[in-house]
């Protein structure tokens, strides 16, 4: 092989060197450059997820102590009902077993509230067991009023419904009755009870 031939290779070999060493460095540098660019998408997309993930872990978070609330406020609606329930239950048992003077001032007092309400001529209805202290009552009473008692038998725990001559007006003032309207303000006084504890 001639001295110019090896020359001529040797000058296409650099070449062909010089060629591909750019090549590959083009080849480095644009591989570097997507790497980089990737990182980038990659980090981005990792921080997106990362604040959804904290989004959702905050909106699970008070859905949680949203749900932990109301279930805390109903069992106290329920404690608080079945405390209301006991007392009434209470004092139905108390009632049902009174007797005696202090029963007829009761009584004496809850026909007075019905002459209040109805007025002075009106029809008293009670259950069985009253009839002996509300026709005492109702005697006691006898100059201030003239009160009818009615021979039908209420169901009832004691207590009178009221109603005028022609029954148009009534007014409950039966145990029952009394202790229903009671029930609001009674359910406030446990409330407050039950939260001071």
């Amino acid at each position: 092989m001639s001295n110019a031939t090896s020359n001529t290779l040797d000058k296409v070999s650099g070449d062909f060197e010089s060629e591909l060493l750019a090549e590959l460095q083009n080849g480095k540098e644009t591989a570097v450059s997507t790497i980089e660019s990737s990182k980038k998408e990659a980090r981005a997309a990792v921080t997106k997820i990362l604040e959804g993930s904290v989004k959702q872990a905050e909106s699970l978070h008070r859905q949680i102590i949203g749900t932990a609330e109301l279930e805390t406020r109903n069992a106290q609606l329920k404690t608080l009902e079945k405390a209301v329930v006991e007392v009434f239950d209470s004092a139905v048992k108390e009632l049902q077993a009174e007797s005696g003077s202090r029963y007829e001032k009761a009584l004496v007092n809850l026909i007075k509230e019905g002459i209040d309400a109805i007025g002075p001529k009106a029809k008293v209805s009670c259950n069985l067991k009253d009839r002996k202290a509300v026709a005492s009552a109702i005697s006691k009473l006898g100059g201030q009023s003239k009160l009818v008692l009615e021979e039908k038998s209420l169901d009832t725990i004691g207590g009178v419904i009221m109603t005028n001559s022609d029954g148009s007006v009534g007014f409950d003032n039966t145990f029952e009755a009394r202790l229903e309207r009671m029930r609001p303000s009674l359910r406030m006084e446990i409330s407050a009870i039950l939260a001071s504890n």
